[in-house]
């Protein structure tokens, strides 16, 4: 005979496993954003600079790493590490739309006001990732406490 204790094991088992695949779907399509816009505009490097193609593509490996790792493990680790990766290119993303951000090193002036629809879509999917990976998060230290 199931418990209440079983159930509600088996109810966390596929919540966490819909953000899972949520979460994964959000950061690899805004991976796949970055990627597809790098890829129409290179060079990736300019004058021992990387472009902001580069950083795009950059963006672009890191979103899609932690995206396969939180769909395969989705350990508070991976939800962390997919968590900073979400809000970071929301971050970037926000920030570089409003301030002209400065050339640092080997990194470029990043600054594009332009709003285009892809830039939408990326957006939106970094603030779906970014908030699914907070509840995920909450949800595993909850499950933590217990």
């Amino acid at each position: 005979m199931p418990t209440t204790t079983d159930h509600a094991t088996r109810r966390s088992t596929r919540t966490g496993m819909a953000l899972r695949v949520i979460g994964a779907l959000a950061l690899g399509y805004s991976a796949y954003l970055h990627l597809d816009i790098a890829l129409d505009r290179p060079p990736l490097f300019a004058d021992g600079q990387v472009t902001l193609m580069g950083l795009f593509i950059a963006q672009a490996v890191a979103a899609a790493v932690v995206a396969l790792w939180v769909l395969v493990r989705g350990t508070l680790l991976a939800w962390l590490a997919f968590g900073a990766v979400a809000l970071g290119s929301l971050a970037a993303l926000l920030v570089s739309s409003y301030v002209q951000i400065p050339s640092v090193g080997p990194f470029p002036v990043i600054f594009d006001p332009q709003w285009y629809s892809e830039k939408y879509l990326a957006a939106i999917s970094a603030g779906i990732a970014a908030l699914v990976a907070l509840v995920a998060v909450l949800g595993l230290l909850r499950r933590s406490r217990r």
